[in-house]
């Protein structure tokens, strides 16, 4: 019995110093647990290199159980495509409470992006609107299409309701043909209406009307007082710090430690996909590559400017892919199109099926290459495909002026080419053809005739050209005609 008493004893006295020392652990854990908060940068234009890194970053936030993610704005805009992304992204962060900072300007796509933050803070002197939809030919802004406004409208709506912002606001902002106006209801309510909207109520619910926001004609674009006098935005404050003071009030304190302010900064891999997907940038490197292949096939053998074309080719498709624009069988369609025209210049003789779908098959391919949707083909994506063909087009064209004007003048052209002419002054002669070649003279071919090649008048092997046709090795031929030692036949038809 009291064998069993000690063991009882020993028993609850282990049971004790566990329970003490767990306990202890977790309290000095949580202890230790701080509020993650992490500010994300948006920053600059709008593109995939920059949807890339914040869906990169919103990943890392939700797996680290981060307390609250505050979006630091200040943007022009830039790609619709790269708004949505990140604007899911933002999205997929829920329930963690999403705050953006609009430290400057919130145009456009920065605007969409504010909106589907659940709480917007802004600075003093920033602002947020101006989000028409627009795209650039040539440098001058083509007219907005409508079905492409009223999608981005319905867009900003949606994202506006979701986060309990004013969808009417958030409509004004991409659509210029929206009034929107204030005014105040039978209980004295402040309310936010459309023009239309406020006809349709005005007798029902007694309004009156206040003041006019936005008239119709010009887009929505509100200033730091303005978005919180109409509720848009939650506060004003002079600074970030400030800004992040108001985010760890509010967010439920998990120590007694300060937050963990995490500010990550975008990669040198999603810099060199932003760099290198700008479409002037693009321009220049297809424009280049593809005119150092043309330099190449002039060379007797492989030299460094196929080398450079194949690396800016290279370069062009692997932003392009990591982008999330190419993929491989845009790459396949390019290649393709590079060998056809090759086979086309260097074995079918004259120019036709293969030549001209080996130019269509290139184009295409650098087209969906730029195209996120390419089957879809909305009109601003398009737009900018074709514009960076366009720009490409105008570069090479200089570029080769360039080259065939100018650099033949320089010193280093001069000092790397042969300037020796071939002057009978210096003793330089041309072997003049037999008196017995003549036209009407009839032998046969030697080789294939494409449309150069090799025949055979008198037992003797001269060179000759056709007049474009293709003829096969051991036919008939006659001497059509000769220009200087040069000898132009044609078949013999019996």
């Amino acid at each position: 019995m009291l064998k069993n008493k000690n063991l009882f004893l020993i028993g609850f006295f282990i049971f004790f110093l566990l329970s003490f020392f767990t306990y202890n652990f977790c309290f000095s854990a949580k202890a230790n647990l701080k509020s993650k908060i992490y500010v994300i940068p948006v920053k600059k234009t709008i593109d995939l290199g920059l949807s890339s890194f914040i869906k990169r970053i919103t990943t890392q936030a939700k797996n680290n159980h981060a307390d609250a993610v505050v979006f630091d704005i200040d943007t022009f805009g830039g790609r619709i495509d790269a708004a949505n992304e990140i604007t899911s992204a933002i999205e997929n962060l829920s329930p963690i409470p999403t705050y953006a900072y609009i430290s400057n300007s919130a145009w456009s796509a920065g605007a969409l992006i504010a909106l589907s933050c659940k709480t917007i803070i802004m600075k003093t002197s920033s602002s947020i609107g101006s989000a028409e939809p627009r795209t650039i030919s040539f440098g001058a802004m083509q007219k907005p299409d409508e079905k492409l406004i009223s999608a981005l409208r319905a867009k900003f709506k949606t994202t506006a309701q979701a986060n309990s912002h004013s969808a009417n606001l958030a409509q004004a902002m991409v659509d210029k043909d929206i009034e929107i106006i204030t005014a105040k209801d039978k209980n004295a309510k402040i309310l936010i209406l459309t023009k239309q909207q406020f006809l349709a109520q005005q007798t029902q619910n007694k309004l009156k009307q206040q003041t006019i926001i936005s008239p119709a004609g010009k887009l929505l674009n509100l200033t730091a007082q303005d978005a919180l006098n109409l509720k848009l935005t939650k506060l004003v404050v002079t600074s970030k710090k400030e800004c992040l003071d108001y985010v760890m009030k509010i967010i439920p304190p998990s120590s007694q430690q300060p937050s963990e302010i995490i500010e990550p900064k975008i990669n040198w891999s999603e810099n060199l996909v932003r760099f290198l997907t700008h479409p002037i940038i693009s321009s220049l490197f297809l424009s280049l590559g593809i005119i150092s292949l043309i330099f190449e096939l002039k060379m007797p053998s492989w030299g460094i400017s196929g080398t450079i074309g194949i690396i800016l080719l290279v370069l062009f498709f692997a932003a392009h892919y990591l982008a999330g624009l190419a993929n491989w069988i845009d790459i396949f369609i390019f290649c393709l199109g590079i060998v056809l025209l090759m086979l086309e210049i260097f074995v079918i003789p004259g120019f036709g099926i293969a030549g001209i779908s080996g130019i269509i098959l290139i184009i295409s391919g650098l087209i969906f290459s730029m195209l996120k949707h390419p089957f879809k083909f909305p009109s601003w994506e398009l737009s900018n495909a074709l514009n960076i063909i366009s720009y490409s087009t105008i570069f090479s064209f200089l570029i080769l002026v360039l080259f065939l004007k100018l650099i033949p003048k320089t010193n280093i052209w001069k000092q790397i080419t042969l300037n020796t002419k071939e002057d009978k002054a210096l003793g330089f002669q041309i072997n003049s053809l037999p008196k017995s070649i003549s036209a009407g003279k009839i032998g046969y071919t030697k080789t294939m005739l494409r449309p150069a090649g090799k025949a055979i008048f008198e037992k003797q092997t001269f060179e000759v050209t056709t007049l474009g046709e293709f003829i096969s090795q051991g036919e008939k031929i006659k001497i059509n005609k000769l220009q200087g030692n040069k000898i132009f036949v044609e078949k013999l038809t019996s």
